[in-house]
């Protein structure tokens, strides 16, 4: 990694973002490579032994011992250049044309570190017709392979005799591609379709685990950009999954499928999709075989949101063709103008709360001694008569909530910020270092974030602000415990977030500043305290006004009295 100077423009233009930042509360407080040429197939054909598993080096050695010489055989496009060998039709190379590593080398998903076992390794003639491919062998086994004239996804087909099933071992290495290994590597896993539900599942991400299942559309070595698929049909029977995780730095897992074809009729027949490609949504979408469940948006309402929210959105602002870290603040502003009415209802409740302070400090002092039931039936009466909703400042913030963790899925698989460039970060997909450290700090890195500290910093003074708008009465234990969580988090964060994608401590720090932004307008030109204060008296003067929250308290609280009774009447 580039070493560089203690100081640089960079970094004081992030030194000069903080120092603003912070006046700026103090002055809010007091008023309230070019592309690299494939190598030649004489040098590309000797995959080195770092690169190899044991199974994958000792099936190519096998295959090097017999009469026939090794030949290759290429099939290339605009996007991808594949590399075939006719000992066992094996897949050598694929390079992916459109992509580089984190080093700006051509970025390969297979580089000798891949070999499907199972079928004859030796005797395969092969003849090429333009983007076809046919491998034959002595035994009846076919193998072709087609690569469309543009995009991805080889289609395969295999036919063989055989009486019983044919389970064929898929062994592969991740390549590590991205800067921080530690990231890729969480984000890699095993992922396939089962389909008798239509549903992915996947082994663990990022550590050694192994699974067996049975009827699978499609298995996947998943790494966190990339994908290596392969797709069956009418499926794979039964499939032993197992990954380990690397234990040198240029890979990040070891996978192994062993992945049964059912016989039928004296023979083994099978179609289908083996992709190597870019975990690129609408690209993956455009199969119609679920390819895009390799894509983890997360689980329920959070990859709802981000599959039919968030990704849209940012296509939509993505093909006006602007620099990601404008479309980024562009999301935050557009996502936050749409969340504005509950932004508004949620300071709306605090300012009730805060004008209704005074009357709760003296029925706190009032019934200081009293049963703790008694007091929040007096608290709850003083709600009703005034019309407030002690919750209507929290269930806003609860209902945006799904937004937030939908956000905090959506940047670490979203390949099109890949080595994107915005500001002192190079690449918005990975963390961004305005500071290189001499020793590693546990938990946090050998790195400062910058994005990650203005995010942190705009959280704490996010949480005293809220704080100071916020009534509280009393000072109860769980309200200070509260609130030491509340001014913990944001170094929580600052830990937590120092090596994650600098496009989502980004979104963060500017959803932060709007939300700054909102508030003072709210408090400025839209709430009016007095005649908040004047709808509530004469809310009184009619009686008061019982939301539900309050109607259903109350109820709780007079069936718990109730219930209370009747234990003190059997107990005399």
């Amino acid at each position: 990694m580039e070493q560089r100077p203690f100081l640089d423009r960079n970094q004081l233009i992030g030194f000069a973002l903080i120092g603003a930042i912070l006046l700026g509360t103090s002055y809010w407080a007091s008023t309230m490579e070019p592309a690299a040429k494939p190598k030649a197939t004489s040098e590309a054909t000797t995959p080195t032994a770092a690169a190899q598993t044991p199974s994958s080096s000792d099936t190519l050695a096998a295959a090097a011992d017999t009469v026939a010489p090794e030949q290759e055989y290429v099939l290339e496009n605009a996007q991808v250049r594949y590399v075939f060998s006719n000992r066992g039709a094996q897949i050598k190379y694929v390079e992916l044309k459109e992509y580089r590593d984190w080093q700006g080398k051509p970025l390969r998903l297979v580089d000798g570190n891949q070999v499907l076992e199972g079928l004859p390794q030796d005797g395969m003639s092969a003849q090429q017709a333009g983007s076809k491919l046919m491998f034959a062998h002595a035994s009846g086994t076919q193998w072709t392979f087609e690569l469309p004239a543009e995009g991805y996804g080889l289609r395969w087909g295999l036919n063989t005799p055989s009486k019983t099933d044919l389970t064929l071992t898929w062994i592969q290495q991740g390549i590590r591609h991205e800067k921080s290994q530690t990231n890729e590597t969480t984000n890699s896993s095993t992922y396939y379709l089962e389909n008798a539900e239509e549903e992915r599942s996947s082994l663990s991400d990022g550590r050694d685990d192994d699974e067996s299942a049975e009827n699978l559309g499609w298995v996947a070595h998943k790494q966190q950009y990339f994908s290596s698929i392969l797709q069956a049909d009418p499926g794979f029977a039964k499939a032993d999954m197992e990954i380990r995780v690397a234990s040198d730095t240029a890979h990040t897992l070891n996978f192994t499928s062993k992945l049964t074809l059912a016989a039928e009729n004296g023979a083994v027949s099978a179609q289908g999709i083996w992709y190597h490609g870019p975990n690129h949504y609408q690209t993956l979408k455009a199969f119609d075989l679920h390819l895009d469940e390799v894509i983890p948006f997360g689980w329920g309402i959070f990859g709802w949101i981000g599959k039919y929210v968030v990704s849209p959105l940012f296509n939509w602002l993505d093909g006006y063709g602007l620099n990601y870290g404008i479309i980024i603040l562009l999301m935050a502003a557009l996502i936050k103008l749409a969340l504005s009415p509950l932004t508004f209802s949620s300071y709306k409740s605090m300012a009730k709360m805060r004008v209704l302070k005074p009357e709760m400090d003296e029925l706190n002092e009032k019934f200081k001694d009293a049963d703790p039931a008694k007091k929040q039936q007096e608290t709850m009466a003083l709600y009703q008569k005034a019309g407030v909703n002690p919750l209507g400042g929290c269930i806003p913030q609860l209902l945006s909530l799904p937004i937030l963790i939908a956000m905090f899925r959506f940047f670490p698989v979203s390949i099109e910020l890949r080595q994107q460039a915005f500001l002192w970060a190079d690449d918005l997909s990975s963390y961004d270092s305005i500071l290189s450290l001499p020793f590693e700090i546990p938990f946090y890195g050998a790195h400062v974030s910058l994005f990650t500290l203005l995010m942190a910093v705009s959280t704490f003074l996010y949480t005293k602000f809220n704080n100071t708008m916020t009534p509280t009465s009393g000072n109860s234990m769980m309200q200070q415990q509260m609130l030491i969580i509340q001014y913990l988090m944001p170094f929580m964060l600052l830990v937590w977030f120092n090596n994650y994608s600098s496009g989502l401590s980004y979104y963060y720090f500017i959803s932060n500043v709007l939300t700054f932004g909102q508030q003072w307008i709210i408090k400025e030109f839209v709430i009016d305290e007095k005649a908040i204060r004047a709808k509530i008296d004469e809310t009184k003067a009619k009686g008061g006004s019982q939301s539900r929250f309050a109607k259903k308290m109350n109820e709780m609280l007079e069936a718990n009295k109730e219930a209370g009774n009747r234990r003190a009447r059997r107990g005399k």
